[in-house]
C-alpha cells in the first residue's frame, strides 16, 4: 500500500493469481464492468500478458482520503517466476482462482506453492494481506464440492474467506474481490 505525498489519497494493488487459464482475465474484465469507465490494459512481454485494471472508488474513505484501486493479473505461459514474483510485489490483496476441473488441480497445486514463496521473498506471507480464494468456473463441474476442494488445497474452514463462480458470472458483488477490498479498507 502506497499513501501519495499530499496524504489525500491512497492507492492499494489487487493481485489476481492462479494457475494459467484459469479464466482470471475474464475475472478481470467483470471486476472492471462494474467499475464504470474502467478499461483492462494489457502489456505483453513475449508468450505473458500483463493485464491491469485501475479507477479511483466513487465514496471517500472515513477519514475523507480517495482510493486509487488496482487489480493486476497475468496470462499466458510464465517461463519465468520473477513475473510472478513482481506481480505480488506491494500488494494489499490477493485472489488465488482456483479452476475447479479436477483435471487442473496440480496446476493449482502447483501455483499456490510459487504464491507462498513469492509472497516469503517479497517480505509477507498468505496470512498477513488481504485474501480470498476464488473457486471458477463451478458449472462446468456438475458434483464439484467446496468443502472437499477446502481440504484438499489445506484451507482451514472459516479462515479464508471463500467463494465460487460461474463461467458465465465470473465476478459478482459480494465475491472474491469485494471481499478483499473490503479488507483492505478495513486495515486502512
Amino acid at each position: 500500500m502506497t499513501v501519495q505525498q499530499n496524504g489525500r489519497q491512497v492507492s492499494v494493488k489487487v493481485a489476481l493469481t492462479g494457475a494459467a487459464d484459469t479464466g482470471k482475465l475474464a475475472i478481470l474484465r467483470a471486476i472492471a464492468g462494474r467499475n464504470g469507465s474502467a478499461t483492462v490494459r494489457e502489456h505483453s512481454i513475449g508468450a505473458l500478458h500483463v493485464h491491469r485494471v485501475e479507477w479511483t472508488e466513487p465514496e471517500t474513505l472515513p477519514d475523507g482520503r480517495f482510493l486509487n484501486v488496482a487489480v493486476h493479473s497475468l496470462t499466458g505461459r510464465m517461463e519465468y517466476n520473477a513475473a510472478e514474483e513482481l506481480l505480488v510485489r506491494d500488494t494489499a490483496g490477493i485472489i488465488f482462482v482456483v479452476d475447479v476441473d479436477p483435471a487442473k488441480f496440480q496446476a493449482t497445486w502447483d501455483s499456490l506453492m510459487r504464491l507462498s514463496g513469492n509472497t516469503k521473498r517479497n517480505g509477507f506471507d498468505l496470512h498477513s494481506v488481504s485474501l480470498a480464494i476464488q473457486y471458477h468456473r463451478t458449472d462446468l463441474i456438475p458434483d464439484f464440492d467446496p468443502v472437499k476442494l477446502d481440504k484438499r488445497l489445506g484451507v482451514p474452514p472459516g479462515v479464508i474467506p471463500r467463494f465460487v463462480s460461474t463461467s458465465r458470472q465470473p465476478d459478482a458483488e459480494g465475491l472474491a474481490f469485494d471481499s478483499v477490498l473490503a479488507q483492505i479498507k478495513a486495515k486502512l
